[in-house]
């Protein structure tokens, strides 16, 4: 029967750090609830499990992560390669593990490491291209937007923007200055901690005007930093409401993504302009610039050109010297 790995690291539910759960079949519903009391499980499936029952227990408990080992079957054991193919299995044996070897698995499962934060899992060709070829900062917005709609399935979400210069916080097309001494999203911007709460309404720091001006205080809430240059420039929010499911963190690791991959397109159109680059302020002025407009051919600043004029003369100068010193030194 269902029941708990007999190892040294962990106990079933309740006494100990990291739940390891053994499955003989199929996971039923107090079971189900159980493993998901707990933010990261391993589940040991056999001896003899069939890979449809491992599929039909995996699927119940998405998208919660959980490490699966598997022992089966010779019979058995073609039919996981699905389950392979698909990365969703932590390992898979023929037959029974000694103790010590099944120890060392669960160990192994154990151990910290991130969920799976892959871009292709949480952004289409569609989300990457609007961030690559958004032609203003509105624009940039509205792309992780959509990006964070798909990846987090929220009802609504938001991006806020940090003015460096003015110290404050901006919505685009919805609000041009708003404080960073109030609100979820101003901590998430001073601490640059990811804050996920079940209901937003409950915690010290819910400003609603600058969270959730749209919402309930009973909403469900995920933000998170966009880091850019070093530093803080965006917070991504997703929102969802009560009586939707809360956030899973599944949901924070593709939030997460989200930011990171938003983080040099912020940093372009947001971080601080480099004063030592000939090319940058007139490419940055082409953007800006609405399509029916055309190219603007990219040209050196004042400051290069006269440079590079003193250069071509100086050059000038030295191979005149050089030549009137090798004809008469050949002379």
């Amino acid at each position: 029967m269902d029941g708990v790995v007999g190892t040294g690291v962990s106990i079933e539910p309740g006494g100990c750090t990291g739940p390891v759960f053994r499955i003989a079949s199929r996971l039923d519903a107090e079971r189900i609830s159980a493993i998901r009391s707990h933010e990261h499980v391993v589940l040991v499936f056999g001896p003899n499990a069939s890979a449809a029952d491992v599929t039909a227990s995996l699927d119940a408990l998405t998208p919660q992560p959980v490490a699966a080992i598997v022992l089966t079957t010779t019979e058995e054991l073609a039919d996981f390669q699905g389950l392979i193919d698909a990365d969703r299995l932590f390992y898979l044996a023929c037959g029974e593990l000694s103790q010590r070897d099944l120890d060392a698995l669960v160990e192994s499962a154990l151990a910290s490491k991130p969920p799976n934060v892959s871009l292709d899992l949480f952004l289409g060709m569609g989300n990457l291209r609007r961030m690559a070829l958004a032609q203003s900062v509105p624009e940039l917005a509205d792309a992780l937007r959509a990006a964070v709609t798909k990846a987090a399935g929220a009802e609504r979400t938001r991006c806020v923007l940090f003015d460096s210069e003015r110290q404050v916080l901006w919505i685009p097309n919805e609000s041009e200055s708003e404080s960073t001494a109030v609100g979820l999203v101003s901590f998430i911007l001073r601490t640059g901690v990811t804050i996920c709460l079940p209901r937003l309404g409950e915690d010290a720091r819910f400003d609603l005007d600058l969270d959730d001006p749209d919402g309930e205080a009973s909403d469900r809430f995920l933000g998170v930093p966009v880091r850019a240059s070093g530093a803080v420039m965006a917070v991504l929010v997703a929102i969802r409401p009560a009586d939707e499911p809360p956030f899973e963190p599944l949901d924070i690791a593709a939030m997460e993504a989200v930011a990171a991959h938003a983080s040099p397109y912020i940093a372009a159109w947001l971080g601080e302009p480099a004063d030592d680059g000939p090319f940058r302020q007139r490419a940055l002025r082409e953007h800006e610039q609405p399509y029916s407009v055309g190219p603007e051919p990219l040209r050196l600043e004042p400051a290069w050109t006269q440079r590079a004029t003193w250069f071509a003369i100086a050059t000038f100068v030295a191979l005149l010297v050089a030549f009137v010193a090798l004809k008469g030194w050949l002379q």
